[in-house]
């Protein structure tokens, strides 16, 4: 395949979905902002039934689920609705999401990154901890210290990349939230330029950098225009984009370039974690087109697409998230929009010149 031919726009127009038909007209077919017809579907957006149902299911307070944790319960918590409506492209206008950004703020460290909880959510992991080491006859912590370094521990780069992205896309890019988070991201990059959770138990021996730490991080310093970015985020962004394209997005460095794990060529929607398709949204976004370090996993995408230029949804979070977005196995207008503006990328730089399938 050589072009983007047999593109399924009219499809991707299609009224049933609202945030895509407006990302199409924006992204896909260029109209500028104040184009009549774009304003028109941006203000059609929250008629789309996701965001319906996931403010059915907000609390006054503006929060989802639990007001002590807004990591879990996992896709349902008050983070994962942040993250759904950044992707659909609702903004910081609507008070719904003023509400709940003014609560999931008071979750993020003085250093800027974001915890799955503070100490009232600290306390339900400690009662388990307490009552099994009671059973067991076994001594347990004072709560106070172990609250603290659990919280800390908690404060991790995938959480704050992944809620620096979506407050971005909300419309808080200029705010101290923000900023604080981006800071903090830029100082606990890894040294070989991808990310591990600083603080997190489980990666206090690693040195290799962990791919979902990574992409979070990268999308969201590629939502930041380039004239707005310091010399210390251009330095950081060269460095993790490096890591990931030193792996081919997806293979190991060593070990023969094999497959590093086979569940991130699935293409899955929301992106919540990574793939290769949110591999190459990212570094094509910071304009990495040219490099054909990219050229396996274009091939890989390439290769899923059907005879009617769609992309099917490999894996999805139905049942998990409020609400449905789109099915396994059927065709995604989500992931085909995802794919037709990296092709577009590459297009307009390359040409028509593509990897060999």
């Amino acid at each position: 395949m050589s072009s983007i031919e047999s593109v399924p726009l009219d499809w991707l127009l299609e009224d049933n979905n609202p945030p895509v038909r407006y990302f199409t007209m924006r992204d896909l077919l260029d109209y500028t902002k104040n184009d009549s017809e774009l304003i028109q579907a941006k203000e059609h957006i929250e008629s789309y039934k996701p965001i319906q149902k996931i403010f059915e299911n907000q609390h006054s307070e503006g929060y989802w689920e639990s007001s002590d944790t807004p990591y879990l319960p996992k896709y349902k918590a008050s983070y994962w609705q942040l993250m759904l409506l950044g992707i659909f492209g609702l903004g910081k206008n609507d008070p719904r999401v003023e509400l709940a950004f003014n609560h999931i703020r008071r979750f993020q460290h003085d250093d800027g990154g974001f915890s799955e909880y503070m100490e009232t959510g600290a306390r339900r992991d400690y009662d388990y901890l307490r009552n099994r080491s009671l059973k067991r006859r076994k001594d347990y912590p004072i709560f106070a210290k172990w609250a603290s370094e659990k919280i800390r521990e908690m404060q991790l780069s995938c959480l704050t990349g992944n809620m620096s992205l979506a407050l971005i896309r909300l419309g808080y890019r200029e705010h101290i939230v923000v900023k604080k988070a981006l800071q903090w991201l830029v100082k606990v990059q890894n040294e070989d330029g991808g990310w591990l959770c600083p603080y997190w138990g489980a990666h206090k021996d690693d040195t290799h950098g962990c791919f979902m730490g990574t992409i979070t991080p990268l999308d969201a310093f590629s939502e930041i225009p380039e004239r707005q970015r310091n010399r210390q985020m251009i330095d950081t962004i060269r460095q993790g984009t490096e890591f990931l394209l030193m792996h081919r997005l997806y293979k190991a460095d060593h070990h023969n370039l094999e497959v590093i794990d086979n569940r991130w060529l699935k293409l899955c929607f929301p992106q919540f974690f990574y793939d290769i398709l949110r591999g190459l949204d990212v570094v094509t976004k910071l304009g990495y087109t040219s490099d054909d370090r990219i050229d396996d996993a274009l091939s890989v995408i390439l290769r899923k697409r059907n005879e009617l230029g769609q992309w099917n949804t490999e894996c999805s979070y139905t049942g998990r998230v409020h609400g449905t977005i789109e099915q396994k196995d059927r065709p995604s207008k989500w992931i085909t929009l995802t794919a037709l503006k990296v092709l577009k990328r590459v297009i307009q730089k390359r040409g028509e010149r593509f990897p060999n399938l």
